[in-house]
C-alpha cells in the first residue's frame, strides 16, 4: 500500500505519474476532511448518549473538520496515510447511562468502527467506477473515458484502504489511541498506573514503528485482508 509520501517520490524518481500522485492527494484530503471528523465525532456522539455531554459541550459533536483536524496528526496522515486528529475529551465519571467500564468500551470502540464502516461505503463508488472503466476499456467509443473512471475509482479505493489503516493503527493498545482505551477496560488499577507512567516510552515506540518498515509489512497484509472482505457484499455491482 504505497502513501502519499511514496508516490511523491516515485514521481520524483520518474516510477510514477502527476495523475497517481494526484490521486492519492485527492484520496488523503478526503479522509483528512470528512472521515477523520467522522472518526472523533463518534467518540463524542457515543459519549453523550452514555451520558457525558463534555465533548458537546467543547463543540466535537460536529462534522466540522476545523474542530477535529490536529496539525500533525494531518501531516502524518497526508504523508504517511497513519495519523490521528484531536483527541475527544471524555469523562466517564458522568456517563451514568451504562456502567463506566462499559462506556469506556463503547466510546473507545466508536472511532475506529466509524472508519470501518466508511471503509465499506467508499468501496461502493469504487466498484461502481470500476465496473464502468473495465467496460469502457473493452468500447472502443468510450475508450476516452476509461482512464477517468479508473482514477475516480483509485481515489475511493485508496480513501477506503486509509480508513482500514487508520482502524488498525487506531486499535494498537498504546497510549493514547483507542486501542489503548479498549484495553484499559480490562486491566487491573495496577497495569493501569504503570503504562500511565510509562505512556511516554510507549509513545516514543509508537512513533519508531510509525516511521520504520516494521510496521509496514504486517499492516499492509490486515489491510489487505479487511478490504478483500468489505468487497464480498459488493459483488452484485457488476
Amino acid at each position: 500500500m504505497n502513501s502519499t509520501a511514496g508516490y511523491l517520490i516515485s514521481w520524483l524518481t520518474g516510477d510514477a505519474s502527476v495523475i497517481e500522485v494526484l490521486m492519492s492527494v485527492f484520496a488523503t484530503l478526503t479522509v483528512i476532511f470528512i472521515c477523520s471528523p467522522v472518526h472523533e465525532c463518534a467518540h463524542a456522539l457515543v459519549a453523550k448518549l452514555c451520558g457525558d455531554d463534555t465533548a458537546e459541550r467543547m463543540g466535537r459533536v460536529t462534522l466540522n473538520p476545523f474542530a477535529h483536524i490536529d496539525l500533525v496528526g494531518a501531516i502524518l496522515i497526508f504523508l504517511c496515510h497513519l495519523g490521528y486528529a484531536k483527541p475527544v475529551p471524555v469523562d466517564l465519571v458522568r456517563c451514568r447511562k451504562v456502567p463506566m467500564r462499559v462506556a469506556n468500551l463503547l466510546i473507545s470502540i466508536a472511532g475506529p468502527l466509524s472508519n470501518f464502516v466508511m471503509a465499506f461505503i467508499l468501496l461502493i463508488p469504487y466498484k461502481i467506477f470500476y465496473v464502468q472503466y473495465v467496460e469502457a476499456f473493452y468500447d472502443p467509443m468510450m475508450a476516452e473515458r476509461a482512464d477517468v473512471l479508473y482514477w475516480l475509482s483509485m481515489v475511493f479505493y485508496i480513501a477506503a484502504q486509509i480508513n482500514v489503516s487508520i482502524m488498525l493503527f487506531n486499535l494498537i493498545p498504546v497510549p493514547p489511541l483507542d486501542g489503548y482505551r479498549v484495553l484499559d477496560t480490562f486491566l487491573s488499577p495496577k497495569a493501569e498506573r504503570f503504562i500511565d507512567r510509562n505512556a511516554r516510552f510507549f509513545q516514543i515506540g509508537l512513533l519508531v514503528l510509525v516511521l520504520s518498515p516494521i510496521l509496514q509489512y504486517p499492516l499492509s497484509f490486515a489491510v489487505r485482508g479487511i478490504m478483500n472482505f468489505l468487497q464480498l457484499p459488493l459483488f452484485f455491482i457488476g
